[in-house]
């Protein structure tokens, strides 16, 4: 035997007697899980679809007030997501393949719990369900908790109505040319969607969650002159759209069919010359106690810059119909707000990811951010608040 394999021989020896004594002095670990706080309105669920790896987005949890990263669901190709109304499951309506990108189909609602992240069960839907980026037009709960709407695009539009009581899908609404699941907030089993002519098709539904009857109502926009954004707020009863343009288009939610009011536009003429007009994705929402709606916007507006970030966020007073607060948009693609005593704004920044929290309380709530968060994240865009 040679020297130098000796040598090695001997410091392998070392070594080994050195890891021994050091591991038999170190004190036993346990492993275990910290528990997840209780949910609360500063909760945020990111819907990222992932797209460099679609196959495999996520859903990231979020605690806005401490900007801090609470957990991760796996959400699959495209999903769409939403929130119980009792705020107890976390639904993720998605798709996986056999092969990944390849094979078999099959379509599920999963039901993850919000105490613990943990899945709950699933339901399998049949396959027709719209693979796109998520908007909260395309899966949402009626009134009473019973069923949950799921837009389809096979491309033939329809809904599928899933019982979740019965854990199963029980019905298939076709609403050829029309877009988007709106339920009524006041009304336990009836929703209306957005039809190609500019106007809304409204549906109600029987205790089975079968189709009971359904309505046309009146063309309350211009598709090709004025078209709206299909991001939607309700403040009580009545459901707001924005347009392309800068108008505000609103209907009350009551009686047989949806009530058309007159649209306004919130865009003056010296803004118009600017070619100011509203961008992003979920590009507006509404601040209920003061009545408020806070919009991105972008100058030298365009055909095709719709989806442009925020340069500005318009405050606008919906009582007095004009816009009273305008502030550095941040570069917001998506917001929502955090309904809790204080209000906060939560933007989307679209160029780094991170999320920005602004009192809208404060007279210059939107000048500054109160917190930033670090990027969350590959390709976030849509927010839901618990």
């Amino acid at each position: 035997m040679n020297r130098l394999s000796l040598t090695q021989r001997l410091f392998g020896a070392a070594v080994m007697t050195f890891a021994i004594s050091a591991a038999a002095a170190l004190p036993e670990e346990n492993i275990s899980i910290e528990p997840l706080a209780a949910p609360n309105p500063q909760r945020l669920y990111v819907n990222d679809p992932a797209m460099n790896h679609i196959v495999d987005g996520r859903v990231h949890v979020i605690d806005t007030g401490r900007m801090r990263y609470l957990g991760l669901i796996g959400a699959g190709y495209a999903a769409s997501t939403t929130l119980s109304r009792d705020g107890k499951l976390f639904f993720v309506a998605t798709t996986y393949n056999s092969r990944l990108q390849r094979g078999e189909r099959t379509d599920v609602i999963e039901a993850w719990r919000t105490s613990d992240l943990k899945l709950d069960h699933e339901i399998v839907i049949p396959p027709k369900r719209a693979q796109a980026l998520h908007i909260k037009a395309l899966a949402r709960t009626t009134a009473d908790d019973r069923f949950l709407l799921v837009q389809n695009a096979t491309p033939a539009t329809s809904v599928a109505v899933v019982d979740l009581s019965a854990r199963k899908a029980v019905s298939e609404i076709a609403l050829p040319g029309c877009w988007g699941v709106i339920p009524w907030p006041q009304s336990p089993r009836r929703f209306s969607t957005v039809c190609g002519d500019g106007s809304l098709t409204t549906v109600e539904l029987d205790a089975d969650g079968k189709e009971a009857r359904r309505g046309v109502g009146p063309r309350f926009f211009d598709p090709d002159g004025d078209p709206v954004f299909m991001h939607y707020e309700l403040a009580g009863n009545r459901l707001l759209f924005v347009s392309y343009y800068g108008n505000i288009y609103s209907l009350k939610l009551e009686g047989n069919q949806p009530q058309a009011e007159a649209p306004w536009s919130f865009v003056d003429q010296k803004a118009k010359k600017q070619g100011w007009r509203p961008g992003g994705f979920a590009l507006f929402a509404l601040e209920p106690k003061s009545n408020r709606l806070i919009v991105g916007m972008h100058p030298k507006g365009s055909e095709g810059s719709h989806k442009t970030p925020a340069a500005e966020l318009w405050v606008i007073d919906l009582a007095e119909r004009r816009v009273v607060t305008r502030a550095p948009g941040h570069m917001a693609l998506s917001m929502t707000v955090i309904r809790d005593e204080r209000p906060e704004l939560i933007v989307l920044n679209a160029v780094d990811n991170t999320l920005l929290a602004f009192d809208l309380n404060a007279r210059r709530g939107l000048a500054k951010p109160l917190r930033r968060s670090a990027p969350v994240g590959e390709t976030p865009v849509f927010m839901e608040a618990h």
